[in-house]
């Protein structure tokens, strides 16, 4: 997990893997941590019998294991779920403890598609952006995102295209931007769709995106201005790294997007 966690209850032989998170766990205390500092926590990782058979068997820990089956049977929520949890370890102290079931709160209140947005958002936290593709691809083909449509959709195709960009697949870049602003309306997006254009150093994606977004001609010919201007200064240098700036700047923009 990155860092050295000092466990008091029992560590398992088998780890329990954590879908959303993609990582393994060996201990309550590991568990802790992980759900303190993840960007977001999905009720399917947990609250199930293969979790619970996992605590009772592997941690050992059968009386847990009850008390959690309980919940599982009844409405609870993940605050609640998690209060038996808590109490069996000492891993956070009392505020964090208090922050983070404001946290598992704000997650059993969240409607379904903000629930599935941040499952999406947290693969490109983690710079697993073949997976964000994915999941952005999918939470597009979700029917509430269908019917809302507007600047919902048009952000998550904005989304997908700092995912595309990040893989250096600046003409699907482009196409999702695009689209994007063709829902959205923001003009940042259709800037977002000039630059990947002109660090793909393809003239014809150019040219198709100001034959797509004729109407907005100003706009684009001053950012493929500003970025042609930032390329050749680049090059100048003797420097290649205004690619990857461009590609952080575009994260930037992204994380606000996500926290907004």
């Amino acid at each position: 997990m990155g860092q050295l966690i000092l466990c008091r209850t029992p560590r398992a032989q088998v780890p329990y893997y954590i879908e959303s998170g993609q990582v393994n766990i060996y201990s309550l205390e590991e568990l802790m941590y992980y759900v303190q500092s993840a960007r977001f926590v999905t009720r399917d990782d947990f609250m199930n019998a293969v979790f619970i058979d996992w605590i009772g068997q592997e941690l050992q820990l059968p009386e847990l294991a009850v008390l959690l089956r309980a919940k599982l049977d009844g409405e609870s929520g993940l605050k609640d779920f998690f209060l038996p949890l808590e109490a069996a370890n000492g891993y956070l102290t009392t505020s964090e403890l208090q922050i983070l079931n404001v946290q598992l709160q704000k997650y059993d209140h969240m409607s379904g598609l903000e629930a599935k947005k941040l499952y999406a958002d947290q693969f490109m936290h983690q710079h697993q952006y073949v997976r964000a593709i994915h999941a952005y691809r999918r939470l597009l083909n979700d029917p509430e995102v269908i019917k809302k449509q507007g600047h919902v959709a048009g952000d998550i195709w904005s989304n997908l295209g700092c995912a595309y960009a990040r893989l250096q697949d600046f003409a699907e870049a482009v196409d999702c931007f695009s689209r994007g602003y063709l829902l959205n309306h923001r003009i940042e997006t259709l800037q977002e769709a000039v630059d990947a254009a002109c660090l793909s150093g393809k003239q014809q994606l150019l040219e198709r995106l100001s034959e797509r977004f004729a109407a907005n001609a100003p706009q684009i010919t001053a950012e493929r201005t500003h970025m042609e201007q930032l390329l050749a200064q680049t090059r100048a240098a003797g420097a290649d790294t205004f690619q990857g700036q461009q590609l952080l700047q575009w994260m930037n923009e992204y994380r606000s997007r996500c926290e907004g």
